[in-house]
């Protein structure tokens, strides 16, 4: 998949995001064998400069389609990295990246343990409600006191999509509504579940106006 990195047709998103390293920069300072997840890996850059940046310290685990994840895996086996996990799904209609969360939820409940077991969250999968609320819901919940979960793409809508926008894909109006094509379902998802979280402290990373990401710290254990 790595290879996919140097082609120009990927430019916008073969960089890393500099926000995501920067976070877990500030991470690694107070916990050097952080727990690490990152929903949604797109074509790797991100994914590959955190493995860097983690130099097999601690866990990083990985949610995404199983087919992508099978095109990564033996690239960051090559680089030598071995401290990845990787959590699967198909391409099934009503299958996602929430029903791995929420089997590891269920499971670390079931163990007796915390459940909380990630540092640091980056969740940028879907960006539509039917994913990503239940998935913040689930990360709140697997999240460790004084961790840090960084939403992508907070602005994005379908109405300004470059490939599902309905001048470019009409079909997108048979799956949601005009109001639901508009609003940025992020930035909704933020709204409802963590900005009136008394246990979630938004962080500052740069964003004067509009923002593109948004960040949360959870409140440490009293």
């Amino acid at each position: 998949m790595l290879e996919k990195l140097t082609d120009p047709a990927n430019f916008h998103i073969s960089k890393p995001n500099e926000h995501a390293l920067n976070l877990l920069t500030q991470v690694l300072a107070q916990n050097p064998d952080p727990v690490l997840c990152e929903v949604g890996i797109g074509i790797g850059a991100t994914t590959s400069a955190i493995c860097r940046l983690l130099d097999n310290r601690g866990e990083f685990h990985l949610f995404d389609y199983s087919s992508r994840l099978d095109d990564l895996k033996p690239d960051l086996d090559g680089l030598g990295f071995r401290n990845v996990v990787y959590h699967g799904n198909t391409r099934r209609k009503l299958d996602s990246y929430n029903w791995a969360l929420a089997k590891m939820l269920q499971a670390r409940r079931a163990s007796g343990g915390p459940a909380p077991v990630f540092d640091f969250v980056f969740l940028d999968g879907g960006h539509a409600f039917h994913h990503d609320a239940p998935a913040a819901m689930l990360l709140k919940e697997l999240l460790k006191p004084g961790g840090i979960i960084l939403f992508d793409d907070y602005d994005w809508s379908f109405a300004v999509s470059p490939t599902l926008r309905p001048s470019v894909y009409p079909g997108i109006l048979e799956l949601y509504t005009e109001d639901q094509i508009e609003t940025a379902h992020v930035q909704l998802i933020c709204d409802l579940f963590m900005d009136h979280d008394e246990d979630y402290t938004k962080i500052d990373i740069g964003y004067a106006k509009r923002e593109h990401r948004r960040a949360y710290r959870k409140r440490s254990a009293q």
